[in-house]
Protein backbone atom coordinates (compact mmCIF):
# COMPACT_ATOMS: atom_id res chain seq x y z
CA UNK A 1 0.00 0.00 0.00
CA UNK A 2 1.23 3.45 -0.75
CA UNK A 3 1.53 6.11 1.99
CA UNK A 4 -1.42 7.95 0.52
CA UNK A 5 -3.71 4.93 0.92
CA UNK A 6 -2.78 4.57 4.61
CA UNK A 7 -3.66 8.20 5.23
CA UNK A 8 -6.91 7.92 3.31
CA UNK A 9 -8.15 4.60 4.59
CA UNK A 10 -6.58 4.53 8.01
CA UNK A 11 -3.88 2.38 9.46
CA UNK A 12 -4.15 -0.64 11.70
CA UNK A 13 -4.25 1.72 14.76
CA UNK A 14 -8.01 1.22 15.16
CA UNK A 15 -7.59 -1.34 17.97
CA UNK A 16 -5.74 1.13 20.20
CA UNK A 17 -8.43 3.79 19.68
CA UNK A 18 -11.15 1.36 20.74
CA UNK A 19 -9.32 0.39 23.95
CA UNK A 20 -8.71 3.98 25.05
CA UNK A 21 -12.36 4.82 24.31
CA UNK A 22 -13.47 1.91 26.50
CA UNK A 23 -11.28 3.15 29.35
CA UNK A 24 -12.73 6.64 28.95
CA UNK A 25 -16.31 5.37 29.14
CA UNK A 26 -15.50 3.15 32.15
CA UNK A 27 -13.83 6.12 33.88
CA UNK A 28 -16.79 8.43 33.26
CA UNK A 29 -19.26 5.82 34.51
CA UNK A 30 -17.11 5.25 37.62
CA UNK A 31 -16.94 8.97 38.40
CA UNK A 32 -20.71 9.34 37.93
CA UNK A 33 -21.39 6.38 40.23
CA UNK A 34 -19.05 7.73 42.92
CA UNK A 35 -20.67 11.18 42.69
CA UNK A 36 -24.13 9.62 42.94
CA UNK A 37 -23.21 7.63 46.04
CA UNK A 38 -21.66 10.72 47.67
CA UNK A 39 -24.67 12.93 46.93
CA UNK A 40 -27.09 10.29 48.19
CA UNK A 41 -25.17 9.78 51.45
CA UNK A 42 -24.96 13.54 52.10
CA UNK A 43 -28.67 13.98 51.44
CA UNK A 44 -29.54 10.98 53.62
CA UNK A 45 -27.44 12.27 56.54
CA UNK A 46 -28.78 15.82 56.37
CA UNK A 47 -32.44 15.16 55.61
CA UNK A 48 -33.31 13.34 58.85
CA UNK A 49 -31.33 14.71 61.81
CA UNK A 50 -31.23 12.60 64.97
CA UNK A 51 -30.92 15.69 67.21
CA UNK A 52 -32.87 18.94 66.84
CA UNK A 53 -33.15 22.01 69.02
CA UNK A 54 -35.07 25.25 69.24
CA UNK A 55 -34.70 28.42 71.27
CA UNK A 56 -37.29 28.53 74.06
CA UNK A 57 -36.48 32.05 75.22
CA UNK A 58 -33.59 34.14 76.45
CA UNK A 59 -32.82 36.88 78.93
CA UNK A 60 -30.15 39.57 78.99
CA UNK A 61 -27.40 39.36 81.61
CA UNK A 62 -25.52 42.20 83.26
CA UNK A 63 -22.10 40.78 82.46
CA UNK A 64 -20.97 40.07 78.91
CA UNK A 65 -23.31 37.14 78.32
CA UNK A 66 -26.88 36.19 77.54
CA UNK A 67 -28.92 33.38 79.12
CA UNK A 68 -30.96 31.17 76.81
CA UNK A 69 -33.37 28.27 77.18
CA UNK A 70 -32.81 25.53 74.64
CA UNK A 71 -35.27 22.69 73.94
CA UNK A 72 -33.36 19.66 72.60
CA UNK A 73 -35.08 16.62 71.06
CA UNK A 74 -33.08 13.40 70.56
CA UNK A 75 -34.12 10.20 68.83
CA UNK A 76 -31.70 8.11 70.92
CA UNK A 77 -31.48 9.14 74.57
CA UNK A 78 -28.84 6.50 75.36
CA UNK A 79 -26.27 8.55 73.42
CA UNK A 80 -25.06 12.06 74.30
CA UNK A 81 -25.66 14.95 71.92
CA UNK A 82 -24.53 18.55 71.55
CA UNK A 83 -25.74 21.75 69.94
CA UNK A 84 -23.88 24.88 68.94
CA UNK A 85 -25.75 28.01 70.01
CA UNK A 86 -25.04 31.61 69.07
CA UNK A 87 -25.77 35.07 70.42
CA UNK A 88 -26.45 37.95 68.01
CA UNK A 89 -26.44 41.73 68.19
CA UNK A 90 -28.93 44.20 66.64
CA UNK A 91 -27.31 43.78 63.21
CA UNK A 92 -27.80 39.98 63.44
CA UNK A 93 -24.03 39.53 63.61
CA UNK A 94 -22.73 36.71 65.80
CA UNK A 95 -21.25 38.10 69.03
CA UNK A 96 -21.01 34.84 71.02
CA UNK A 97 -20.99 31.08 70.55
CA UNK A 98 -21.03 28.03 72.78
CA UNK A 99 -21.43 24.25 72.59
CA UNK A 100 -24.22 22.84 74.76
CA UNK A 101 -23.88 19.17 75.70
CA UNK A 102 -26.79 16.90 76.61
CA UNK A 103 -25.46 13.89 78.50
CA UNK A 104 -26.71 10.39 77.73
CA UNK A 105 -29.91 9.34 79.49
CA UNK A 106 -32.91 11.39 80.45
CA UNK A 107 -35.95 12.20 78.37
CA UNK A 108 -36.30 12.50 74.62
CA UNK A 109 -37.10 16.22 75.10
CA UNK A 110 -34.72 18.15 77.34
CA UNK A 111 -34.57 21.84 78.25
CA UNK A 112 -31.17 23.38 78.95
CA UNK A 113 -30.49 26.80 80.43
CA UNK A 114 -27.25 28.02 78.87
CA UNK A 115 -25.08 31.05 79.55
CA UNK A 116 -23.55 32.20 76.26
CA UNK A 117 -20.53 34.52 76.70
CA UNK A 118 -20.52 37.51 74.33
CA UNK A 119 -18.01 40.14 73.21
CA UNK A 120 -20.68 42.86 73.03
CA UNK A 121 -24.34 43.29 73.93
CA UNK A 122 -26.49 40.46 72.56
CA UNK A 123 -30.19 40.88 71.79
CA UNK A 124 -31.08 37.42 70.46
CA UNK A 125 -29.97 33.80 70.41
CA UNK A 126 -30.11 31.07 67.79
CA UNK A 127 -29.22 27.42 67.22
CA UNK A 128 -26.40 26.90 64.71
CA UNK A 129 -26.82 23.12 64.62
CA UNK A 130 -26.90 19.87 66.60
CA UNK A 131 -25.32 16.44 66.31
CA UNK A 132 -24.69 13.20 68.14
CA UNK A 133 -21.22 12.87 66.57
CA UNK A 134 -18.78 14.66 68.87
CA UNK A 135 -15.63 16.51 67.80
CA UNK A 136 -12.46 15.33 69.53
CA UNK A 137 -12.11 18.47 71.69
CA UNK A 138 -15.59 18.22 73.28
CA UNK A 139 -16.24 16.13 76.41
CA UNK A 140 -19.46 14.13 75.96
CA UNK A 141 -19.82 13.01 79.59
CA UNK A 142 -21.18 16.21 81.16
CA UNK A 143 -23.82 18.79 80.46
CA UNK A 144 -23.22 22.51 80.04
CA UNK A 145 -26.46 23.42 81.74
CA UNK A 146 -26.05 26.53 83.92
Amino acid sequence: MSPQNKASYGASDQNTRGVSGKFLVIGIVGVLLAAGVFIWSQWNNSSDPDVTASVAGFSDNEDDSIMMNLDVTRDDTSAPAYCIVTAMNYDKAEVGRREAVVAAGGDENTRLRIKVPTREQAVATDVYGCSSVFPSYLDDSTTTED
